[in-house]
């Protein structure tokens, strides 16, 4: 079989690909480090989430969750079920609307989710420590933003 190859050039000196390479790396080591604190990825961002918005004194509720961190309310639901079958977060009744249920964190998540992000700053640390970190945010905030402006005409 004769295959004629088009010439794509250097893979390392193509943003797409680099970003994909590190995105798999990044993936890989978010589990692995999770691994050890008994959470996913989805579940750290959700509890997350709770955090933040109990630290700011607002109420978190399932839609509102799904909403702020993008994951499908179905999933969140489910999410939001093993945090609380871990302890994690409780639910209770909203006192405005009693078909919203309230999510917060519990001391033992608000504890975990400390400790699990102490871990995860320390693992970007030693990650970034020979790489301009201003420059980096920046230049992916830039990028960030045609990425959501972009997604926004594409839906629109």
């Amino acid at each position: 079989m004769d295959v004629k190859c088009n010439k794509l050039g250097n893979p390392y000196e193509d943003v797409g690909y680099l970003i994909w390479r590190i995105s798999k790396y990044w993936q890989r080591g978010k589990l692995r480090l999770l691994d050890e604190y008994g959470l996913t990825g989805t579940q750290l961002e959700l509890l997350g989430a709770i955090y933040h918005m109990s630290c700011q004194n607002m109420e978190a509720t399932q839609i509102v969750l799904s909403q702020e961190t993008e994951i499908d309310p179905m999933t969140t639901s489910t999410i939001l079920r093993n945090l609380e079958k871990k302890g994690l977060i409780s639910r209770r009744e909203s006192v405005i609307d009693t078909r919203a249920r309230i999510v917060e964190v519990t001391e033992a998540g608000a504890e975990l989710f400390s400790k699990a992000m102490t871990k995860v700053k320390e693992g970007q640390e030693l990650l970034f420590k020979n790489i301009d970190k201003d420059a980096l945010v920046v230049q992916l905030q830039i990028l960030l933003g045609e990425m959501d402006r972009l997604s926004k005409i594409n839906n629109n």
